[in-house]
């Protein structure tokens, strides 16, 4: 039976490449159409996964952002392409599996603070960034029903 860890990694990196995959069906010239008011675009929720991806992984670690989790967190705010966006979002996946690949199953106990002040246990909080990927996707998916396509891009293309 695959541990919650192995699971965690697994996920994360398969929603991680749904994600990127899916918002590959948004034409690159509305990445940054916002449907209305304050709906997020496309690219910014490429962004917001980018970035909130490292400060979970620095949060699951307890400790402040490395220099790489820093400089993706830069780079995601400057990016302004699906390449650069859609390459953030994965680096970011992959600093998350790094940092779980650190842990045991007898850190799962413990607690941390994530970025946002809420207190998870590790067995919890290893599940955050593959829950928050999810959620995003399903958003990446509703836009693209907007802009007229109604495919079901998650199988097999």
């Amino acid at each position: 039976m695959a541990s919650l860890l192995d699971i965690a990694k697994r996920i994360t990196q398969s929603q991680a490449d749904l994600l990127v995959k899916d918002t590959s069906f948004i034409p690159q010239d509305k990445l940054f159409w916002r449907p209305m008011g304050c709906a997020k675009t496309a690219g910014e929720i490429l962004r917001e996964i980018a970035q909130s991806n490292v400060e979970i992984a620095a949060a699951v670690k307890g400790a402040s952002l490395s220099p790489e989790e820093e400089e993706i967190k830069k780079k995601a705010e400057r990016a302004e392409s699906f390449a650069e966006l859609s390459a953030l979002v994965k680096q970011s996946a992959d600093v998350v599996c790094r940092v779980l690949e650190g842990l045991t199953d007898a850190d799962l106990e413990r607690t941390r603070t994530m970025p946002w002040g809420a207190v998870y246990s590790l067995s919890e909080a290893v599940l955050l960034p593959a829950s928050h990927m999810t959620y995003h996707d399903g958003q990446i998916n509703y836009i693209q029903t907007l802009l007229g396509d109604a495919k079901f891009h998650w199988a097999g293309e």
